[in-house]
């Protein structure tokens, strides 16, 4: 019986493999054949016994379904795993999972687990940035009327509000890049973190493990790895998801269709819009990312009461964390790969946009203002003016500029001088130069992930 919808609705296969049962039993068997080799090096057991025990994790001796069986028994998942280990060894069975707890074992998977996830995710980020700069590219000159507190402001172009987008997407990277060394962390320390059990040399086999499984090491703990790694992790996941929201919110509102200047994607051949009302091309791709952020960001309360344990450690994180940082890291890929689909096939109505700047005349308020200030009338005067000839245009329903006549603009500007004032598309200030800073940005950004600097 499934019951999640990551089993049937939600979620790529390439980032549900990763916390799949199967990877995760493999990835812990892989972290007992670190440990032994580890041990190995530092003389702790003999070489020939991690070797036996190599050969059976690489051999994929060990089943899962014989894991189960004897945790139905014993009521233990990881010390079912490791029985289950010992069994198919010879020289190494008196020596599986020697001088460690079971929380090395799952904390030390974890990390193995949430640094794969990071590389795709990352990959995904930079996916959605090179299509960004492409629209932004293709956008720079794109006049729209910008819009604040749900009205009409000053002008701005699409490739700007595009760059805004993009310039977020870059900091996430390099939030998700940076923090990935904390991030991605085991431990092999024993019970209560001292490392007891394995002597003189228990610091140096946990930095061993670990290196061999391509994490980074704990250097003071208790029974499990500090949950503030886990909290920055899901902490940034949720920075993301915030961000493919306003992405997404932004298109939904855009497709309304008294304004109707971006839509997503509608398959017209084959594709309904709704079960009662046929003419419907509802904007659902933008609401499903909506909805999953939501859900993405509620996973952390969890973590956050996971971090605070009794002592060196209570069960208290165990079962909640099978949802948290597998259910944060596969939905924050899924929604991520939705927006890349949302950008890639967006219908950009320019004609529209353009239209509607050139109509309305009180985007162009501040502009007349500045005009005003710029040829001799003190600027709180100006907007003042500007202030009361828009009143005026809105009691009379007569546009901006007629309005600014009658109340007599002519003593200061030229007609000429007015209607570039007027001008939407004169009035864009930086915008190109900032969209450029965003894409160059961007681009270096990738070029230092890309480049092999990011393992």
């Amino acid at each position: 019986m499934i019951v999640s919808p990551l089993d049937y609705r939600y979620g790529r296969e390439e980032l549900k493999s990763i916390f799949s049962e199967d990877n995760r039993l493999k990835i812990m068997l892989n972290v007992e054949s670190a440990l032994a080799q580890a041990e190995a090096y530092y003389k702790i057991i003999p070489e020939n016994a991690y070797l036996d025990i190599r050969r059976v994790v690489e051999g994929n001796e060990v089943k899962l379904s014989r894991v189960k069986e004897i945790e139905s028994e014993i009521k233990h998942d990881v010390m079912s795993m490791v029985e289950a280990l010992t069994e198919r060894c010879r020289e190494g069975k008196n020596y599986v999972h020697f001088g460690v707890t079971s929380n090395d074992i799952n904390d030390s998977a974890t990390a193995v687990q949430i640094g794969n996830a990071v590389s795709l995710i990352i990959r995904d980020l930079i996916l959605l940035s090179k299509l960004l700069s492409e629209l932004i590219k293709k956008h720079m000159d794109t006049i729209m009327v910008g819009r604040t507190h749900a009205q009409h402001a000053s002008p701005i172009t699409l490739g700007l509000k595009f760059s805004v987008y993009l310039s977020e997407i870059t900091r996430h990277i390099d939030r998700l890049n940076s923090a990935k060394s904390r991030i991605v962390t085991g431990k092999i320390s024993g019970p209560v973190g001292t490392g007891a059990a394995l002597g003189e040399y228990a610091m140096d086999v946990q930095k061993k493990t670990c290196e061999i499984l391509g994490i980074n090491s704990e250097l003071a703990t208790t029974q499990i790895v500090g949950r503030d790694r886990f909290i920055e992790y899901l902490s940034i996941i949720n920075n993301i998801s915030t961000s493919l929201e306003k992405f997404a919110t932004e298109i939904r509102n855009l497709q309304r269709p008294e304004i109707n200047e971006i839509s997503e994607y509608f398959n017209a051949k084959m594709q309904v819009g709704s079960s009662s009302m046929p003419s419907k091309r509802n904007p659902i791709n933008s609401e499903n990312i909506v909805s999953l952020c939501r859900l993405i960001r509620s996973f952390i309360i969890p973590e956050y009461e996971a971090s605070i344990q009794w002592h060196e450690r209570d069960l208290t994180n165990s079962a909640l964390e099978r949802f948290t940082i597998p259910y944060e890291s596969i939905l924050i890929d899924d929604v991520l790969n939705k927006t890349i689909d949302l950008f890639s096939s967006l219908y950009i109505n320019k004609d529209e946009m353009l239209k509607r700047a050139m109509n309305d005349q009180f985007i162009m308020s501040e502009s007349v203002t500045v005009a005003l200030a710029k040829n001799g009338m003190p600027r709180q005067e100006a907007h003042e003016f500007v202030r009361k000839s828009s009143m005026l245009a809105y009691q009379k329903n007569i546009n901006l500029m007629e309005a600014l006549i009658e109340n007599g603009i002519g003593s200061i500007l030229s007609h000429d001088m007015l209607v570039n004032a007027m001008d939407p598309t004169k009035f864009t200030g930086m915008s190109g130069k900032i969209c450029m800073k965003v894409i160059n940005e961007s681009e270096n950004m990738i070029k230092y992930i890309e480049g092999g600097l990011y393992d």
